[in-house]
């Protein structure tokens, strides 16, 4: 069969002109289809960055262990930045595989810039996960919401700056950071939940209630273990407008804060002065154990506190808790000052040895057991409701941790 020269010159125009493209929900379809590619490093990219940018939705970039002295970008995608620990599962992946922002000049070493930076643009399933993050000015700096997961931040200003970001951030190890090891400022919106925050140089985690109107913004923070900070655990620091947010506060230990364990400041203060801001935002603090700090709670004018464990503070465990916030079902023993000033249901409040092992569990003879409360009214408003499935006795035990029985 002949094929006249027309035809076939018909048939390129056709192939190469927009009618043969596909259309767009042909396109989104096949993108779909597409797997995810492993981009690894070193062996596919020297670079980190140089994989982050090739990368596209969906894709890991895989770093193998060695020391990475680059500042990395996250935008305008969703990817998963990882270690081999997110295959391997070994810790020792974690150590291995480090961000090292330090810089030196004239034999002098000093600490670089942010190590990581996640732009506001960047999706919401992005990931980084399984690396040590050390001597950044911040570890990452994070405007999207995403999931920050098994990572190891030593010695940075500030571990994790959130700038009206969020997401997770679970299962860190917080170590010797200069500033803070979690810093919220803006609109951000995060779950904080498993870390480990050691001695760090000023909060624990600082939360600034910036002005904000939108949306009712949940800021979690749970089953911490928040030890040695050299300002305050948790702090608090309130601006002249009320904003849309609820701080919960739960089952958390707060250990020998040099100031506060939880502290509230107000007019954009962050230096502790133990003025017990009067913040009128909801701040829940359930079921936690402060042991040995300075002070306490200080400040909130609604601060619930059900079901904590405050013992040994060294000046006073509860100051100026007003306005309208409710304290009830706490145990407050071998503090220096138990209450200044503070909204406490005496009735419901334990002054007993609560029985603390080394790692401040409950000792099985606890008068912690089951002298909690999963339901608390305050007329017909209901301002504590915990599941059953969330406690093991005939009630709660007080403290971060419920008795193994």
């Amino acid at each position: 069969m002949r094929i006249r020269s027309t035809t076939i010159l018909f048939v390129a125009w056709l192939l190469t002109s927009g009618l043969t493209s596909l259309s767009a929900e042909e396109a989104r379809n096949d993108r779909d289809k597409r797997q995810p590619r492993i981009i690894q490093v070193p062996k596919d990219y020297a670079r980190i960055q140089e994989a982050i940018d090739v990368a596209v939705d969906g894709d890991t970039v895989l770093v193998a262990p060695g020391v990475y002295r680059e500042q990395l970008r996250l935008q305008g995608k969703q990817i998963t930045l990882a270690s081999r620990f997110l295959t391997s599962r070994d810790r020792k992946d974690i150590q291995r595989t480090v961000l090292d922002g330090s810089i030196s000049r004239d034999g002098k070493t000093s600490r670089g810039n942010t190590l990581i930076t996640v732009a506001r643009d960047a999706g919401s399933k992005t990931r980084i996960v399984g690396f040590t993050i050390k001597n950044g000015d911040d570890g990452i700096s994070c405007a999207a919401r995403i999931e920050i997961a098994h990572n190891r931040f030593i010695n940075n200003g500030d571990a994790i700056d959130y700038e009206s970001g969020g997401g997770i951030c679970r299962s860190n190890i917080f170590e010797k950071n200069r500033d803070d090891a979690v810093d919220l400022d803006g609109a951000s919106e995060v779950v904080i939940e498993d870390n480990v925050m050691r001695n760090n140089g000023d909060d624990g985690i600082e939360i600034r209630l910036h002005k904000y109107s939108g949306k009712m913004l949940n800021i979690v923070i749970r089953r911490n273990r928040i030890i040695g900070s050299g300002e305050d655990g948790i702090q608090i620091i309130d601006y002249p407008d009320k904003s849309n947010r609820i701080i919960r506060i739960e089952r958390n230990v707060i250990v020998q804060s040099k100031m506060a364990a939880l502290g509230c400041m107000a007019n954009g203060n962050t230096a502790e002065n133990y003025e017990a801001a009067d913040i009128p935002e909801r701040i829940e603090v359930i079921n936690n154990t402060l042991v040995d700090n300075h002070y306490g709670i200080t400040g909130g004018d609604f601060l619930l506190a059900f079901n904590n464990v405050i013992v040994g503070t060294e000046e006073v465990a509860l100051k100026r808790v007003d306005g309208n916030s409710v304290l009830a079902f706490n145990l407050l023993w071998n503090n220096k000052i138990d209450n200044e000033g503070s909204h406490i249901v005496m009735e419901s409040t334990i002054a007993k040895n609560p029985k603390l092992d080394s790692d401040h569990r409950l000792r099985s003879n606890s008068p912690c057991v089951d002298a909690g409360t999963s339901l608390y009214r305050r007329r017909d408003t209901v301002l504590l409701k915990i599941p059953r499935t969330s406690y093991t006795g005939n009630a709660p035990d007080l403290g971060a941790f419920e008795l193994a029985r």
